[in-house]
């Protein structure tokens, strides 16, 4: 008999051996077997994966055996390999390989079912394939039911609710007052109860359009925006820069910019698509438009000076989370135990956004990038290689293969199409913008009436100080006259910085220009030029100044005056230098951004090096791939957020994991219905709010009283929404609520942050600087985001 034949007979004899289980044999091990085999063994032994070959999601796959053999050998515990690497003392025989060993009675509850010789459940499924998952599939529009209660007909979230009442026997519970829905919906749409003149409007239209008019005028608020955009920045995890006292560690200053572009862009009702294009590659889609380029604070936001991989980490796991709804950072050290995911793609994700990195945008009206700046994502290091990590240790990379961009196998069917893109002049030369020069031109003229002022200040105090009777003592006299000098020496300075902007921001235009000037090297030496009068009237002005602070010591200790004197005399010889250097043939360009440092130990140099022309055009691709309408999980992912704020729990509980270990939805048909519905109305968030908080669901009571105990008995966690959920108020909509409601809040929007410590502040709480270090005190005491 030869080998396969030998393998057949031993199988089928195996099989007979263990034969079909008892009702109550099948019940111990679908009980106390499978649940231990399901989550400990099936990532490697199941549809996933079958490492040696083995498979163990049913009994019969387990007797069946793999390389190996047999895992299982029915009548014989201890002689079955599934069971000697279960209690295998050895690390490297021990099963599962990673995390701690089975517990003792699960190893019992083992070794007692194959010595009942491993009784077989009848029609035992094994897993379907990872790729057949709901989740990894297109949603496709289910048509709606048809159900008994006209009333629930005319909203198709009704209908599929109501159908899930008339399915199960649920008897749903009586509308809340108008008073409860219009206090529900106010809050739930700006965040803000009604006032009392809206209660009573409300409850004195008795319209049909009723409802729909208090929907319109919430939806049309400004304070919609404020709401809502609390919500998205809790999902995309916003927050303020933090560190070591002004040392930036972690997220970016002024990344507000990006907290009021959410805001806006909620209050215009963009599409959901265009948000996640702009927030993951503005810098290439909209490279001069600044609006925009405020959405990249959510890349900003990623920083993290002291480990590039650490800040990869996060921008993979916190991006897949919020949009994809998956747990990526599993296949960080390994192939995904759940999901089609493997280790390799893992890195081929973080290749998506290897070359970016952050830096400090100028704005109009500002030169000092710490007062304010636009943080915002560029593509810096266009050639820096992704390796895969070996068990997931940044230290020791597999140097021998360099990962390429692309996007999970199992979600994109194609392999990505990445094509670089070309940047305008302004975009790697953002000195260049019109606005810099302006800024910094419109400043200097500033010093330069303000240093002219103080000129005249001190001519006009050495003038009285000549003219008192009796005349000023010498002393005094020969300060008033250093202090006149050195304010002209100011008044000079301030106006020789303000040539040199001019003629700098002239020959960064002439640079630039094609075809280039003919006098191009003429201007170019102006620029030269005026920076060596700066230069000269800098150290000018420092002399001055040290031999003004000679005349102020004299009367102070001897080694004081010395020291003063040596300083002077110091500014002297460096003037002199100053005005004897030859001139260089470079000057420095008007600064229109400043690079976040990559790391903690990049050089000067490394930092001032220039903006690339060109970005990757990866993490367009990837946008683009995201908001695909072919694309499985956006939409969903989206639709969920909405509902779950909305009506207190989410249709799939595990909001950020849509993947194999998550939980299914509750509601499936209608899941994917909204889903389709969000796209084909411009993935317009407005709309589904609409649909939602119009719906009878919205509007049924949350008490259960004088419920039907058959429901009760039946669905007593609302689990088919025969009752609204009651939803807890959130700390912001505490303590703004009990400003409203007082007359004392403060409705002014937007801007920088209001320090965390200002207890005097009645604007919005979601305008508090909020970090991991600063927290608003009330805020905290309510269990604040």
């Amino acid at each position: 008999m030869n080998a396969k034949l030998r393998f057949m007979a031993t199988l089928c004899g195996s099989l007979w051996l263990a034969g079909h289980a008892s009702a109550e044999e099948a019940g111990e091990y679908l009980q106390h077997i499978k649940p231990v085999l399901h989550e400990r063994c099936y990532a490697c032994h199941g549809a996933l994966k079958q490492e040696s070959g083995l498979r163990l999601d049913t009994a019969a796959l387990a007797i069946q055996g793999g390389d190996g053999g047999a895992a299982i050998v029915p009548g014989d515990a201890e002689g079955s390999p599934l069971l000697q690497r279960v209690m295998s003392q050895d690390d490297s025989i021990r099963m599962p390989p990673e995390g701690e060993p089975l517990k003792p009675a699960e190893i019992a509850a083992i070794r007692l079912w194959i010595s009942n010789k491993a009784p077989l459940p009848a029609h035992e499924q094994a897993e379907r394939d990872p790729r057949d998952h709901w989740a990894f599939k297109t949603p496709q529009r289910p048509a709606i039911p048809t159900v008994k209660n006209a009333a629930w007909q005319s909203n198709p979230i009704d209908a599929f609710i109501a159908h899930e009442h008339e399915t199960h026997g649920l008897t749903p519970q009586p509308a809340a007052d108008k008073r409860v829905w219009l206090r529900r919906v106010t809050l739930d749409l700006i965040g803000l109860p009604p006032t009392r003149e809206e209660l009573d409007a409300f409850v004195a239209d008795d319209s049909a359009a009723a409802y729909d008019t208090v929907v319109t005028r919430l939806l049309d608020s400004p304070h919609y925006g404020e709401r809502w955009g609390r919500h998205f920045m809790d999902i995309w995890r916003y927050s303020d820069w933090w560190g070591l006292g002004a040392d930036l560690r972690n997220s970016q200053k002024h990344i507000w910019h990006w907290r009021d572009w959410i805001i806006e862009s909620l209050n215009d009702d963009k599409g959901y698509n265009q948000m996640l294009l702009e927030m993951l590659a503005a810098d290439e889609l909209y490279p001069n438009d600044l609006n925009r380029l405020r959405a990249s604070g959510f890349l900003a936001r990623q920083y993290f000076k002291f480990n590039r991989t650490s800040w990869m980490d996060e921008t993979r796991e916190h991006t897949s989370k919020a949009m994809l709804g998956l747990t990526f950072n599993c296949a960080k050290c390994h192939d995904h135990k759940f999901d089609p995911l493997s280790q390799v793609e893992y890195y081929r994700m973080r290749a998506i956004f290897e070359p970016y990195q952050v830096r400090m945008e100028m704005l109009p009206g500002e030169t000092d990038l710490e007062k304010d700046g636009l943080p915002r994502a560029f593509d810096c290091n266009l050639n820096a290689p992704t390796y895969l990590h070996i068990r997931g240790n940044d230290s020791t990379p597999d140097n021998n293969l360099v990962i390429e961009p692309s996007f999970p196998a199992f979600l994109s069917g194609e392999p990505a199409k990445i094509e670089p893109i070309p940047l305008p002049l302004e975009a790697y030369q953002p000195g260049l913008r019109p606005y810099v020069a302006e800024t910094y031109l419109k400043n200097a003229q500033k010093r330069v009436t303000e240093t002219h002022q103080a000129w005249e200040a001190a001519q006009a105090k050495l003038t009285e100080l000549s003219a008192t009777e009796p005349p000023a003592d010498e002393a005094k006299l020969q300060q008033a006259t250093l202090q006149l000098q050195l304010s002209q020496k100011t008044w000079l300075l301030a106006q020789v910085e303000a040539s040199s902007i001019s003629a700098r921001a002239a020959a960064d235009v002439a640079r630039f220009q094609t075809p280039a000037p003919e006098n191009l090297d003429e201007v170019i030496g102006r620029a030269v030029l005026s920076e060596r009068k700066v230069a000269a009237a800098k150290a000018e002005e420092e002399v001055a100044r040290q031999e003004l602070a000679v005349v102020q010591a004299e009367k102070g200790k001897k080694e004081e005056v010395e020291k003063k004197r040596d300083a002077a005399v110091a500014a002297r010889d460096k003037a002199v230098k100053a005005i004897d250097e030859p001139l260089g043939k470079t000057y420095a360009s008007l600064q229109g951004a400043l690079k976040t440092l990559e790391s903690n130990v990049e050089s000067a140099v490394s930092r001032a090096k220039p903006f690339p022309a060109t970005s990757t055009g990866r993490r367009t691709a990837f946008a683009k791939w995201l908001i695909d309408p072919q694309h499985p999980l956006t939409a969903r992912v989206a639709v969920n957020h909405l509902w779950l704020r909305h009506f207190g729990k989410p249709l799939v509980p595990t909001v950020f994991d849509f993947g194999r270990r998550g939980t299914p939805p509750t509601h499936p048909e209608l899941l994917d219905w909204l889903a389709v519905e969000l796209r084909e109305q411009g993935w317009s968030m407005k709309h589904l709010h609409r649909l939602m908080v119009t719906s009878q669901t919205y509007r049924l009571s949350s008490s259960s009283a004088d419920a039907p105990a058959e429901t009760l008995a039946k669905d007593g966690e609302n689990r088919f929404y025969w009752r609204m959920n009651p939803v807890r108020m959130e700390a912001q909509t505490v303590r703004d609520s009990l400003l409203h409601l007082a007359g004392e809040l403060d409705f002014t929007p937007g801007g920088p942050p209001i320090p965390a410590n200002d207890e005097k502040s009645r604007r919005r709480s979601l305008y508090f600087f909020h970090s991991h270090n600063e927290h608003q005190k009330f805020l905290a005491m309510f269990d604040d985001a």
